[in-house]
């Protein structure tokens, strides 16, 4: 029996899986990335295309005090997922433990950001009468919850695809 005759025998996406199992973890923080990065404000100008999300949510929050800090918590949770974005590349390269620390670290402090980021719209709620939480709101702190769990995903799976055994190798 050759090689070919049991490749052939494979289904596809058992093939896909064995050559590709160690860029899991990029692919899920990809997709969370673009969640947090994509769904920021936009409106196209002459048609009806149109997004309020992340930046109408904060205009809301002007005057309050909670609006210091839902500001700050959205800049740190994009920066942290572009940092993610090509830190999940280099960990599908060389899978290596420091490589996984650092996603898990930055998993877990995107997590805490998204959770603080969201509290802030319900904790604005219950103080302010003047308040209500809107359409904009709700789709900025579920695109960001969404995009979290896309990062716990990649961070699961790159526990499972680590090496642990991974020497870097000096170049001369």
């Amino acid at each position: 029996m050759e090689i070919n005759d049991v490749a052939r025998r494979q289904s596809w996406p058992r093939r896909w899986y064995s050559f590709n199992k160690q860029k899991i973890p990029a692919i899920f923080t990809t997709v969370g990335t673009l969640f947090f990065t994509a769904f920021l404000d936009f409106n196209v100008q002459g048609t009806e295309i149109k997004l309020e999300s992340h930046i109408a949510a904060l205009k809301q929050l002007t005057g309050s005090t909670l609006s210091n800090l839902a500001a700050p918590f959205m800049f740190c949770i994009y920066l942290i997922s572009i940092i993610q974005f090509f830190n999940s590349f280099t960990f599908a390269k060389k899978r290596s433990p420091f490589g996984l620390i650092m996603l898990t670290i930055l998993t877990l402090l995107q997590v805490f950001l998204v959770i603080k980021y969201t509290q802030v719209y319900f904790v604005e709620d219950a103080l302010r009468e003047d308040y209500v939480i809107d359409a904009a709101a709700k789709l900025s702190y579920t695109v960001f919850i969404i995009g979290a769990v896309m990062f716990i995903i990649g961070t699961f799976f790159a526990w499972l695809y680590v090496n642990w055994k991974y020497v870097k190798v000096k170049e001369d």
